[in-house]
């Protein structure tokens, strides 16, 4: 991967550029972002440019036949550690990143943002929490411990450390000190779940997620036949989320802003035969498809919010201009601040697993029961 690749995080790439050119790349070090932002992207672009035997332009060639290598996750002097499940035949134990390499390469190529819920889907491990394991433990120490093959330089990346557990003490050593031209990127979300003996050790560079501007032009790039209105919804519910955004906007054919604009239609008029038909066409959908609808809600309830304090719809597509200026008929924010709640409880309850259609009616009802209040006078049929 090159950095040109990735959207946006200019001040990222910089710095990670100047070290190498400079020569001051730290022996370990974290980069830190939320879920769906592009620190694994980096860390793979900056594996790369380090490995690269031609650098131009602040990036790797990617001709040489190190970046080749490098490109495929296949340079001998480019490890990885990652969380995994038992592999089959294997006890869980015994098992580690090395044999599931083959799946690694393949989901990091077509997603350098894929998270671990992503992942997990990826090796069939829904049921059980991977992790990284003390046999991994041991042979990232010794695959630290040879001399390297083909580069002056070796790398480990450890993608998600806080699944170390207290296993990552087992590190401690090889991290302060490890040996020369050797160098260990651990790419991690959650701080408070790497130990601090760790964190101690490390240098942090802080990721950004991508902008709604810069996951839009990546998706479209990438899939140029796409929805637009589809994947506006997308980026709008992903909160600069790329993994997110490209999961629901390529993984569905719903328009959110049409079933949300007749849910609270249907839910005003209180025709509960109508209601059930909308129920049951969404319940077909699955659960994760109800879930990403509450989820593009919630979102386009606060956009509005928004919009009724600014009267500003940069952030909102044409089609939700639309609805957003048809709405302040109806809506004030006290009734937002209401559906907004309700739309809260109503995911909650979708992700614990309650009945879909059970919940779906009771919040169908209070929702009517809100957009019916005495507040607004005016009647959703002159939206």
């Amino acid at each position: 991967m090159q950095f040109l690749s990735i959207p946006g995080q200019a001040k990222e790439k910089k710095q990670l550029v100047t070290q190498v050119n400079q020569d001051r790349i730290p022996h370990a070090q974290i980069l830190l972002g939320r879920p769906g932002s592009p620190k694994l992207a980096l860390a793979l672009a900056y594996a790369c440019y380090i490995l690269c035997q031609d650098r131009k332009d602040g990036d790797a060639c990617g001709v040489c036949k190190s970046c080749l290598k490098s490109m495929q996750y296949k340079h001998p002097d480019l490890h990885f550690a990652f969380p995994v499940i038992s592999k089959e035949g294997k006890k869980r134990e015994d098992t580690t990143s090395q044999d599931f390499l083959d799946q690694w390469r393949p989901a990091v190529s077509e997603n350098p943002y894929l998270d671990i819920q992503a992942w997990s889907q990826y090796i069939g491990a829904e049921k059980t929490q991977p992790n990284i394991n003390t046999r991994e433990c041991n042979e990232m120490i010794k695959q630290l411990g040879m001399r390297s093959f083909e580069s002056p330089y070796k790398l480990l990346l450890i993608w998600l450390p806080e699944y170390l557990g207290k296993e990552g003490n087992r590190l401690l050593k090889m991290i302060e000190e490890p040996t020369d031209n050797t160098f260990i990127i651990l790419i991690a979300e959650n701080q408070e779940r790497i130990l601090n003996t760790i964190i101690s050790r490390c240098q942090i560079t802080k990721v950004s997620p991508v902008s709604d501007i810069q996951a839009t032009e990546y998706i479209k790039a990438r899939h140029p036949n796409i929805d637009s209105e589809i994947l506006a919804q997308a980026v709008q519910m992903s909160d600069g989320d790329l993994n997110k955004a490209l999961h629901i906007a390529l993984g569905s054919s719903i328009d959110y802003s049409d079933l949300l604009l007749s849910w609270m239609r249907l839910s005003y008029k209180r025709d509960f035969s109508e209601l059930n038909d909308w129920i049951t066409m969404l319940n077909t959908k699955g659960r994760e498809d109800i879930k990403h609808f509450m989820e593009y809600a919630m979102s386009f309830m606060r956009e509005y919010a928004f919009y009724l304090q600014t009267e500003d719809v940069s952030r909102l597509s044409d089609s939700q201009q639309l609805i957003a200026k048809n709405m302040t008929k109806i809506m004030d924010m006290i009734k937002v601040e209401s559906v907004a709640k309700l739309l809260q409880e109503c995911l909650s309850e979708i992700m614990r697993n309650v009945n879909p259609r059970i919940c779906l009616m009771a919040k169908s009802i209070e929702l009517g029961d809100i957009l019916r209040s005495k507040d607004q006078v005016k009647s959703l049929y002159d939206m």
